[in-house]
């Protein structure tokens, strides 16, 4: 499929109903049937985009969309790359994409956009005007989770458009929870640090290349906005936001602007929320409060919805896809032989990494391992390393080297008192009381030991050539 061109959410959605699939549901509850769906969903292979329309309690034209880009095939359509691609024929692509890229697109700033078509402020402000959902049962609330924050470097200027959980409370009370090493945080920090509460803008509902660069890990002092522009192959158009003055993409369907009050001040216990890992596992503490001061939204607004779950068939939106890509590039760098890198999506984030390796010298496989562990910024507790033969994003594959060439007495190690994270399930109550975020790491050679591996017994596998061959003769 060539790549298709959008501009925003509404042409995504588009061109998801002509290219692939999309499913409307109508009267459906904000409170928990929403998230089920979703869930649902999930254990059906190639299961559709999902439109919420005529939600319960609201008016038609109020709409939530999940499983926005959370198939392979959605992925590539968002990304502009090959549709019917193996998982690891996209990550070379998506790789051949950003090395093509000679620098981040800058933002261009447009004196008006769809998304003012509706401006809200002062006591008219109303948050739960929107149907925000509640996606999980254990959910301390409703929550904004597909949407991204902006804010700017008080320093330097730059904009920061990241990631992070968004609970609606009251009419114009939300609450931002960032974890502490993420770039927004130290932002935030600044303005504390002086005495000021931190302008910032939530937007609800934008272009998922959008979405997608505020997860990356771009550098610092460098706006996602260019990031962005550079997966669209044009810039962003941003308006002015109306109370903070900060970039908001100019075809959002919702924006919330506000302050976040300084610590001391008004708070709400934010959380729980089933989080990256699959489960409740940060901390309830109290969070100062996000004062909405105003709301800007385009008529029949859509909220972009990206919950965790768990299921045979969830592709954790697409994460694998670009987080294979970036390390893939990351470690080519610091060793040769890399035939493949998967980030498995059934792992979670970051957690397992699978390195295919083709072995050309002694303690390759061993330094593959070790390279892999400093290279991703997410809690990567394992990282596998397999022979060329064994395809990375094929589980069955890997738990096939595992099995057969993984001998537990000599090819396995283990690295403690690593960097950790709160929301990791597997940190312990007297370690969380203690604050000591750390983490294991076990690295595993899956490979023929290399001092014998040319007298290993030979696979049953046939060569990919005569696979080809007979999948041409019978059309197969």
């Amino acid at each position: 499929m060539a790549t298709l061109e959008f501009n925003d959410l509404r042409q995504y959605l588009e061109l998801v109903k002509r290219e692939d699939h999309l499913r409307l549901y109508e009267g459906v509850d904000w409170d928990l049937e929403m998230g089920a769906i979703t869930e649902l969903q999930c254990a059906v292979p190639n299961n559709p985009l999902l439109l919420f329309d005529a939600v319960k309690g609201y008016p038609p034209g109020y709409r939530v969309v999940s499983n926005v880009v959370n198939t392979p095939s959605r992925v590539a359509l968002a990304l502009g790359l090959p549709h019917n691609a193996s998982k690891i024929e996209m990550v070379k692509a998506l790789r051949k994409k950003l090395n093509a890229i000679k620098g981040p697109i800058e933002p261009v700033e447009v004196p008006r956009g769809p998304v003012m078509e509706n401006v809200i402020t002062g006591k008219d402000v109303d948050i739960l005007k929107f149907p925000i959902a509640k996606w999980h049962q254990l959910d301390g609330g409703r929550y904004i989770t597909g949407g991204m924050v902006i804010l700017k470097d008080p320093d330097s200027g730059f904009v920061n458009l990241g990631c992070y959980r968004v609970q609606a409370f009251d009419q114009n009370v939300a609450t931002i929870h960032i974890v502490d090493r993420r770039h927004g945080a130290l932002i935030r920090n600044k303005y504390w640090e002086r005495g000021m509460r931190v302008p910032a803008a939530v937007v609800c509902g934008q272009d998922p290349r959008l979405w997608y660069a505020s997860t990356l890990p771009v550098p610092w002092g460098t706006s996602e906005y260019g990031y962005a522009g550079a997966l669209a192959n044009r810039p962003i158009e941003t308006v002015k936001g109306i109370t903070t003055g900060l970039p908001v993409p100019a075809t959002a369907e919702i924006v919330l602007e506000g302050e976040i009050h300084l610590p001391g001040g008004e708070t709400r216990i934010e959380g729980p929320m089933g989080e990256w890992a699959g489960y409740f596992a940060g901390d309830r503490l109290p969070e100062p409060i996000f004062e909405v001061k105003s709301v800007m939204h385009r008529n029949d607004p859509i909220i972009f919805g990206a919950p965790v779950n768990i299921g045979a068939h969830d592709f954790y939106n697409g994460a694998s896809i670009i987080g294979s890509a970036m390390v893939w590039d990351k470690l080519d760098n610091q060793v040769p032989g890399i035939q493949g890198l998967w980030i498995s999506s059934e792992a979670r984030s970051g957690i397992m990494i699978i390195i295919s390796i083709r072995q050309l010298y002694p303690g390759h496989a061993k330094q593959v391992g070790i390279a892999a562990t400093g290279i991703n910024d997410r809690l990567n507790r394992w990282v596998i390393v397999v022979d060329e033969d064994i395809d990375p994003s094929n589980i069955g594959e890997v738990l096939w080297a595992l099995g057969t060439r993984c001998d537990p007495a000599t090819a396995i190690d283990v690295i403690d008192n690593c960097w950790g994270m709160r929301s990791d399930p597997l940190l312990s109550p007297e370690k969380r009381a203690r604050g000591e975020i750390t983490a294991s790491k076990a690295l595993v050679y899956a490979c023929k030991p290399f001092h014998w591996m040319h007298q290993f017994p030979p696979s049953l596998k046939s060569s990919a050539e005569l696979l080809e061959r007979v999948r041409k003769k019978f059309e197969l």
